[in-house]
């Protein structure tokens, strides 16, 4: 971790007083539970409202449940489904190789490269313009792009992808994305105080961005822990979580990437442990950790501060030592 970033803290109690000095950053809320049961809840404000906060590209991850969830409902035929054809594109458009597999995996064709301003479909460009959809289906074929002899390709983070997989679930749904996953997903797990974003043609982003309390950010853990399931209900079915959270990529040194989910290893009082993560600029993380049991929950508004993510995963590493030892 960076230099500026806090050591361990000996209790929850001294994290938060570092917290609350800012020593942090501008930290919004966490939560944790452990076995389904709360072992800490904070709040900056010190208030048990729970207000939307923006979670940026932890939102990606809830695409990839969409995903999975129209595949269960037979309105996606499979991962190898072409993207554009779906959307309405004429037979020869140069694009139609793409598949929603590439999006998910974030190995598309496309040239879009959000860590390069000077990308043809880096997303600040998107959000330039009024129309999304035009936008991300005219962005051009990187002419470099190659698969191996699997099938794979090089991991380039392109939120334009993602915004098009909304535009895939509503196009063989039916329903606007946010629709749909507040119907399918949401309301089992009582989540309702939700805001998303919409670009100025009103096209919901499915690529983040989404305002969202921490407490619910929490049952979307749980439930993507339990496999899909939550309570009585599988809400997402255990085969496509599974599938959800297996490493695709590799974008960084002990780093992977499965459907829009990051898997990290963070240090805990038993060494060690993956932890599959919900990831957002300003430090905004969800963490599941099967070894505990347990997810962490870490709002933030950081946002575009380099130690942001840093000092979040500190929060994480300090959250998941104060639990129980795992049996």
């Amino acid at each position: 971790m960076a230099a500026d970033v806090p050591p361990p803290a000996a209790s929850l109690g001294e994290l938060e007083d570092a917290i609350d000095r800012g020593r942090y950053g501008p930290i919004v809320a966490i939560e944790a539970e452990q076995h389904r049961t709360t072992t800490w809840s904070y709040r900056t404000n010190r208030s048990d409202a729970e207000w939307p906060h923006d979670i940026r590209s932890a939102g990606k991850s809830l695409t990839a449940l969409a995903v999975g969830v129209a595949i269960a409902d037979g309105h996606l035929e499979s991962l190898d489904a072409k993207v554009w054809p779906i959307l309405g594109a004429p037979e020869n458009d140069p694009h139609n190789d793409i598949t929603v597999s590439d999006l998910l995996t974030m190995s598309s064709a496309l040239n879009c490269d959000d860590s390069e301003r000077r990308s043809p479909g880096q997303e600040e460009r998107m959000y330039r313009t009024r129309d999304w959809r035009a936008f991300a289906m005219s962005i051009p074929i990187d002419p470099e792009y190659r698969r191996d002899g699997s099938g794979q390709a090089r991991f380039s983070y392109c939120t334009a992808g993602v915004f098009l997989l909304g535009q895939v679930v509503e196009a063989v749904t039916g329903e606007r994305f946010d629709t749909y996953v507040e119907r399918r997903i949401f309301a089992p797990l009582g989540i309702t105080n939700v805001v998303w974003r919409r670009s100025p043609s009103g096209q919901v982003q499915s690529g983040g961005q989404l305002r969202i309390g921490a407490a619910d950010l929490g049952k979307i853990g749980r439930m993507v822990l339990d496999r899909g399931r939550w309570g009585d209900e599988q809400i997402v079915p255990e085969a496509w979580v599974a599938e959800m959270l297996t490493p695709r990529a590799q974008p960084a040194p002990g780093i992977a990437y499965g459907y829009l989910w990051w898997l990290y290893h963070i240090p805990t009082p038993i060494g060690p442990q993956p932890s599959w993560i919900m990831s957002g600029n300003g430090g905004n993380l969800v963490a599941i950790f099967r070894a505990y049991d347990s997810v962490v929950v870490v709002q933030s508004a950081a946002y575009n501060q380099s130690q942001a993510g840093d000092r979040s995963f500190a929060i994480v590493r300090d959250a998941i030592a104060a639990m129980a030892l795992p049996e």
